[in-house]
């Protein structure tokens, strides 16, 4: 018999095509898995070199695809089932302080003062349990709300990134932005974007007074001294001042403004040496910020003459200025920065800092009656400081990208303060692969936040996975479904088993489900598998196709990736770290050893009567708190470990089949539930070189550029 396994790369899929490759010697099995979330192709590198297998990366929605590997096949059978990008700036207040940070450094940064949890469902998560603040937006304009969690799983595929006169963001397709009329859609839709423009700034709670902190350098006296060239020893001379306020505070916002526009620092290697230079046309305006710089510093500069069209120059050959410059605005051009403490500064130094930005980078034009003042940078997290001033100063601004540059330029971003806008603007969008962790917040009062540059407002989108990105569950499992369906219709192929799950009846009380029994699901994931039963069985009844269905109990066993429940907690205790247990541990589960639902798998596709469902449960009902504590004790680790969360929401509370229907086949589970724990337990202590990397990501990140590609 030839078998076309969908899905075949995932847990149960992969012990399937092992299965039927180790008990029956004629059968050959063609695996056709996208590879996205737990599809892995380590799950059975060791079968890649059995004649009798072949795999194929591609999705089950694709039509033609589909139809190109099942022709010829005997029977299909389907196990298949299914934010924004790491770089991704945001704005966050915490305190008396704003900054701005990728999802990426927040993340990372609140994960180490609180820890990073593992959820049940393999999402990383961060709770901040601190004043913490994003920009969300409500009653139209943007608004500080509380950060009560970050979020991050592992994604390979397609990120789009759209390109707006209001901003700019990068998501994965499923994302949901919200589009210029308030509406939640797809950002794969590529609609107009809602953008903050207007912001509820508190200026009261803002400084007028600036105390700088720079690496490895203390104060003395009131002064930050460079260090000596051997780092110790009697300070030089050369100093800045660690507390301004009035006018030297409003000298520092000139001169930063005027190094963020057209400076550079530079150290030279070879010598030691040190170099911040400012570049204009104007060399008035050189003698202004060296006036300047005399106020807060005593470092020496010089000014060069340069014909044109080269600029004059205005040179700082000095460490301590060096360090100055690049611990509050950054080195290169590309990462160029506007200082975080500006943004807490009162506006009369924001504007003395944006003013002359705007002096040596920025130009004005004019059109009849209106005047655009514009500006342009190749750095994503200066423009996206940028755009958070000019909200912070109630000026309105839009942004255009010029796209005639050399491939190897890095991208510029053009933005234009302006008092009216062009109604007309062009919505540009672009697809990549992308390989890494996505993000997400969880925001108090608010179901959406702003990032990227030009603060575009997204929905947060957090909780498990089928909450997060139903439509691609909808697009596995009931769409995917259709496409195999129509497959098997047009090809003729004999037969089609369709695996599905018990979530499909819902919480049960008391009893057990029976085939014929109503479906209930109560989360997007089992509404979708639902969906694709209903829509298979449809088949059945309408072209009296040869569709068998299969509703199986908790799977576990080896190669099941550890989001799940069981490996998660095993690998956690492994690691002598906490195990997530949903709400007060009493939901029950019913276990059935993986390798005993392959078995049934197989009879049913053998011995099945078409267009009947069968129900194959374990038989072995346990408490989630009990089992976690049977893991602990099997591995010697301490139940200390254990730490309740929030149980997520539409958590049934109880499943449970009746199998009579696939025991009259002749199946019967032939493992005991304990036996099968304490060596599923042993597999993963023994096979930490297999899931390690998949905790981690990086796993993931070499298959997907490994089958990613194809």
């Amino acid at each position: 018999m030839k078998l076309l396994v969908t899905g075949g790369s995932g847990f149960i899929g992969s012990n399937f095509v092992r299965h039927v490759l180790a008990t029956r010697p004629d059968d050959t099995v063609v695996n056709l898995d996208k590879l996205t979330y737990a599809g892995n192709p380590a799950n059975l590198k060791d079968v890649e070199r059995d004649p009798r297998y072949a795999f194929v990366h591609g999705d089950i929605c694709d039509g033609k695809l589909v139809r190109d590997v099942a022709r010829g096949v005997d029977a299909v059978i389907n196990f298949a089932a299914e934010s924004v990008v790491a770089e991704t700036f945001i704005p966050i207040h915490w305190g008396h302080g704003i900054k701005l940070a990728t999802v990426e450094e927040a993340f990372e940064t609140y994960g180490r003062k609180r820890g990073i949890l593992i959820g049940a469902d393999g999402v990383q998560v961060v709770q901040p349990d601190l004043p913490l603040f994003a920009m969300a937006f409500r009653n139209g304009m943007g608004q500080w709300r509380r950060i009560t969690q970050f979020t991050r799983h592992w994604y390979s595929g397609r990120v789009v990134t759209l390109q707006q006169k209001w901003g700019q963001i990068t998501v994965t397709p499923n994302h949901c932005v919200y589009d210029a009329n308030s509406q939640l859609v797809a950002a794969e839709s590529n609609p107009e974007l809602l953008a903050v423009r207007k912001m509820n700034v508190d200026r009261s709670r803002h400084r007028d007074y600036i105390e700088i902190a720079l690496p490895e350098i203390k104060a003395t006296d009131g002064r930050l001294y460079a260090p000596t060239a051997k780092g110790g020893g009697r300070p030089r001379e050369v100093y800045v001042q660690q507390c301004l306020k009035g006018e030297p505070l409003l000298a520092l916002m000139r001169v930063l403004g005027a190094y963020v526009a057209e400076g550079n620092a530079n150290l030279n290697r070879a010598n030691g040496g040190y170099q911040v230079c400012i570049a204009n046309d104007d060399p008035a305006y050189l003698y202004e910020i060296q006036n300047d710089a005399e106020l807060f510093t005593n470092a020496a500069s010089s000014i060069t003459w340069r014909k044109k069209p080269g600029s004059h120059q205005l040179t700082f050959s000095s460490k301590i200025i060096y360090l100055l410059v690049t611990t509050l605005c950054g080195a290169h051009s590309y990462e160029k920065r506007v200082p975080d403490a500006l943004f807490t500064l009162v506006d009369e130094y924001k504007h003395a800092f944006l003013d002359n930005y705007l002096r040596g980078d920025g130009n004005t034009q004019r059109y009849k009656t209106v005047e655009t003042r514009r500006l342009a940078t190749n750095s994503p997290r200066l423009a996206a400081g940028l755009g958070l001033l000019l909200s912070m100063l109630d000026l309105d601004y839009s942004l255009n990208y010029p796209q005639q540059r050399p491939k190897r330029w890095r991208p510029q971003y053009a933005m234009n303060i302006v008092s009216t806008y062009d109604a007309r603007g062009q919505r540009k969008y672009s697809e990549a692969e992308y390989h890494g962790y996505v993000y997400d917040l969880t925001v108090e009062d608010a179901h959406n936040f702003a990032a990227g540059v030009g603060n575009v407002v997204v929905h947060n989108t957090h909780v498990d996975r089928s909450l997060r990105a139903p439509d691609e569950f909808l697009r596995t499992d009931v769409f995917g479904v259709h496409t195999l369906l129509e497959a098997v219709k047009d090809l003729k192929i004999p037969r089609l088993v369709h695996i599905s799950t018990d979530e499909v009846y819902g919480s049960v009380e008391r009893g057990a489900s029976r085939e014929g029994d109503p479906l209930r699901p109560s989360n997007p994931y089992s509404a979708s598998k639902a969906g694709g039963d209903l829509l298979a069985l449809a088949y059945w009844h309408t072209h009296r196709l040869p569709v068998l269905i299969t509703r199986s109990s908790n799977n576990f066993g080896p190669w099941q990736y550890p989001e799940k429940v069981i490996p998660l907690f095993v690998t956690n205790a492994l690691e002598d770290r906490s195990l997530p247990l949903y709400g007060d541990g009493r939901n029950v589960r019913d276990w059935l050893y993986v390798l005993d639902n392959c078995a049934a798998i197989d009879l049913v596709l053998r011995k099945g009567q078409e267009g009947e469902v069968y129900n194959i449960g374990g038989g072995h009902e346990v408490e989630n708190i009990v089992l976690t504590r049977q893991i602990l004790h099997l591995l010697g680790k301490p139940e200390t470990l254990i730490q309740p969360v929030k149980d997520r929401p539409g958590h049934d509370r109880r499943y449970a089949l009746d199998s009579k229907k696939v025991h009259q086949l002749g199946w019967t589970p032939r493992h005991r539930f304990g036996d099968a724990l304490a060596a599923t337990v042993a597999w993963y202590r023994e096979h930490e070189a297999w899931w390690r990397p998949l905790k981690s990501g990086e796993f993931r990140a070499y298959y997907a550029k490994q089958y990613g590609q194809r």
